[in-house]
């Protein structure tokens, strides 16, 4: 079954649509997917989350869907305030992908993590962690690299480090006390 988009309604962007996302025929929140300008915006969804999935063992499959549904450099938008652990953790300083929503979206697939703990405007909406997919395998080790030097956990450092041997590398590629962009 997988995700889909219902009841889709289109917001005064043209490539902006207000959805509720479905995923194996179950509600999981309301989603904003911004269908990019290419090439200058690339596509983008923001999910309102109530994060049940994960309690399932189903948050890694779906956020895999939508950063299929995405394509490369695709950005991913989650609002984490239903998620206490996430919130916690990400309010003691820990990296996005220390918390279990940012775990998620690294093993689906996401590269490149920010959370959005103080949006800049009312247009932004609430707090969210922003996962963004690489547009190629050189920027995808790149990012694990640094993602491997600024996690915290070791879990989040094994998790960095198996993302790395699925490209068939290891941590020791990564260049040692050199900060990457």
């Amino acid at each position: 079954m997988g995700v889909s988009f219902e009841g889709c309604k289109r917001e005064n962007v043209k490539e902006l649509e207000v959805c509720e996302l479905r995923f194996n025929g179950r509600p999981v929140g309301r989603a904003f997917y911004f269908h990019g300008r290419p090439p200058f915006y690339p596509k983008w969804i923001e999910l309102i989350y109530d994060p049940w999935p994960r309690k399932e063992g189903l948050e890694v499959e779906l956020f895999r869907a939508l950063a299929e549904e995405l394509g490369p450099g695709g950005r991913l938008f989650v609002v984490y305030l239903k998620d206490e652990k996430t919130t916690g953790l990400l309010y003691r300083g820990f990296h996005p992908v220390d918390t279990p929503l940012g775990m998620s979206l690294l093993r689906a697939g996401f590269t490149w993590f920010k959370d959005w703990y103080f949006p800049e405007g009312g247009a932004e909406g609430g707090m969210k962690l922003q996962a963004n997919s690489p547009m190629s395998d050189d920027e995808r080790v790149r990012q694990l690299c640094q993602l491997f030097s600024e996690v915290r956990t070791e879990e989040a450092k094994r998790a960095v480090e198996e993302e790395l041997r699925k490209s068939g590398l290891t941590e020791s590629v990564c260049p040692q006390g050199r900060e990457q962009s």
